[in-house]
């Protein structure tokens, strides 16, 4: 999973993204022909630790999530040049990251003369709208090309071609493509396109330490899914250069009862659709994430393609009847642990033991 951190030059893009993920500026990384940071977060996940004190394995793999600080993406807003290699890195991503800056200060100029985060997000979602308008007008020509000269694809062609003038209408209606109502087929058919507002977006307020004990809340952003986090990324990346010891201390101060990498990552689980389970293999204890509500069989595809060829059955128990029982052997005894089949929807947080043919 890879999110996409963006912003106007000055929002605190990069102070946000060293905040998540406790780098400096030094995680540079070439991707897609521009320069972005790059780092990988193992996401936080206090039921993965207490399977560690109770199963005592002797590796523990959590999950993980890569963020990436993507620059040059809104700069000629800034009066600089638009830079189509960063809007190319930040297709990659699988969700959007808005840096909205709310924080005063006379020392960092606001690009668009005065703070106001619900005009930043207007300008940059215009953009992303307009990225997005280049690809469909590029490629429509295309695909009335192929269907008047009589491709062996025309059917397709046509469900292409209608689908795209659908898109075209949505974001020329400012709309954004999430509101077309596309099924899963036709999402599928458009992936390779990676269209910008086809993708989860989360605002990210960038507040002042001032504003920790009552956020504001933009008249602008109302009703935004969903709903803008707001975090202090100066203050934050301060906290992650502290040891965890000495960290709690200052939250406490700074009224902060969690650092905002849990609430950011829980915020991209949700606008993915997406959910954990755990396996406890030859002392490993591993958790994978994947789509909400997948089926037993291809969830043991996420561990390994042979379990999900061979698959026979799941033995599966709930992390919250594990944490009851104290350990496998005494919720087998409860008739906690049970067996499921192939179509059986996985839940967050169950504890899997897949079992399959070789």
């Amino acid at each position: 999973m890879r999110a996409g951190i963006v912003g106007l030059p000055q929002s605190g893009k990069t102070t946000f993204f060293n905040a998540l993920t406790g780098a400096h500026g030094d995680v540079g990384a070439y991707h897609a022909g521009t320069q972005v940071n790059v780092a990988v977060v193992r996401v936080p996940d206090e039921r993965l630790d207490a399977l560690t004190r109770m199963l005592e394995p002797k590796e523990v793999m959590g999950a993980t999530i890569e963020f990436e600080d993507v620059g040059g993406v809104f700069a000629h807003l800034a009066g600089g040049e638009r830079q189509g290699r960063a809007v190319a890195a930040l297709r990659d991503t699988d969700a959007v990251l808005t840096v909205l800056r709310c924080f005063e200060a006379a020392h960092v100029l606001e690009v668009l003369g005065g703070v106001d985060p619900a005009r930043e997000h207007k300008a940059m979602r215009e953009e992303l709208l307009l990225a997005d308008l280049e690809v469909i007008e590029h490629r429509l020509p295309a695909v009335e090309h192929d269907i008047l000269r009589g491709s062996s694809d025309r059917e397709a062609l046509l469900q292409e071609q209608a689908l795209l003038e659908r898109c075209r209408q949505a974001v020329e209606g400012e709309e954004g493509l999430r509101a077309v109502g596309m099924g899963a087929n036709e999402e599928k058919q458009l992936r390779s396109y990676a269209f910008l507002t086809l993708k989860p977006q989360i605002c990210i307020l960038n507040i002042g330490e001032d504003q920790i004990p009552s956020p504001p809340q933009p008249e602008g952003l109302a009703g935004l899914e969903p709903p803008p986090i707001a975090v202090c990324a100066e203050l934050e990346m301060e906290l992650m250069e502290l040891a965890p010891d000495e960290r709690a201390a200052f939250m406490a101060d700074a009224g902060l009862s969690e650092l905002a990498t849990g609430r950011v990552i829980r915020a991209c689980y949700d606008a993915l659709g997406l959910c954990s389970f755990f396996t406890h293999v030859s002392d490993k204890l591993r958790a994978w994430t994947v789509p909400a509500g997948i089926d037993a069989r291809s969830a043991a595809g996420a561990v390994h393609t042979d379990m999900e060829k061979g698959f026979i059955r799941a033995e599966v128990v709930s992390f919250a009847d594990l944490q009851a029982c104290g350990s496998l052997k005494d919720a087998r005894a409860a008739g906690k642990l049970r067996m499921e089949g192939k179509d059986y929807p996985v839940q967050d947080g169950d504890v899997i033991t897949f079992h399959f043919s070789r």
